[in-house]
């Protein structure tokens, strides 16, 4: 009985031992993975906070070099910015400038209150359109007489008026030459006749250049005065 028992007893210690055998490297096994799942978790966990530190401190404390850039990039504007204020004051300065021009109003001594003068003779712009005999009374009551051009050279501002104004020039009918007021037969070198249309009075444009006109139209006129 005692020998029964004792056999038994190694059978079960056998077993037991297989057992044990047979359950421990799973159970080494399964620990080892769940360590090997609790370092990696470990590592992400770390490496996470790593990089949020990381990034925590750029944020607070930026690199020189992105300090540089972003004072380079600045100043990169700033200076693009005051080149396109300075060039737009440039261009208006230009195009707003005062042209100078020959035409502008001044006052010198012996010519009336707002006429121009220019090289010692005085003229008027009228803003009103008459007829040519109208127009040549209107200067008579001013002392002064319609347009008469003596020199392209000291008149010479007098190619720059583009409209239509009557100046002091009339037809002779007996010989169809053309005469000033004052008498004196037109000069050749003084302005060129165009013919526009049937009349015998003339109208100045442009470029010492004089056109036909019927004495009765209406049209500005200049008046001058001869000051020497």
């Amino acid at each position: 009985m005692n020998r029964h028992n004792y056999k038994m007893g190694l059978v079960r210690d056998r077993w037991a031992h297989s057992s044990m055998g047979m359950y421990l490297p799973h159970k080494e096994i399964s620990e080892s993975h769940n360590c090997d799942v609790i370092n990696r978790g470990a590592f992400k966990s770390r490496q996470k906070r790593t990089q949020t530190l990381i990034t925590s401190k750029c944020g607070e404390n930026p690199s020189p070099f992105f300090l540089a850039r972003s004072i380079a990039i600045a100043m990169g504007i700033r200076f693009i910015v005051m080149v396109m204020i300075y060039s737009g004051m440039i261009i208006n300065l230009l195009f707003n400038q005062e042209a100078p021009s020959p035409l502008k109003e001044s006052y010198c001594g012996p010519c009336p209150k707002n006429w121009i003068c220019y090289r010692n003779n005085c003229y008027q712009f009228s803003n009103e359109s008459k007829t040519w005999l109208q127009s040549q009374a209107s200067c008579r009551s001013q002392n002064s007489s319609l347009l008469k051009i003596y020199s392209r050279e000291d008149q010479d501002f007098f190619k720059l008026v583009k409209s239509y104004h009557w100046m002091g020039l009339v037809q002779i009918p007996t010989n169809r030459s053309w005469q000033w007021e004052d008498g004196s037969i037109l000069s050749p070198n003084q302005i060129t006749m165009v013919e526009m249309q049937n009349g015998s009075c003339a109208v100045y444009g442009s470029s010492f250049k004089g056109y036909t006109e019927n004495c009765l139209t209406l049209n500005t006129y200049i008046c001058m005065q001869r000051i020497v």
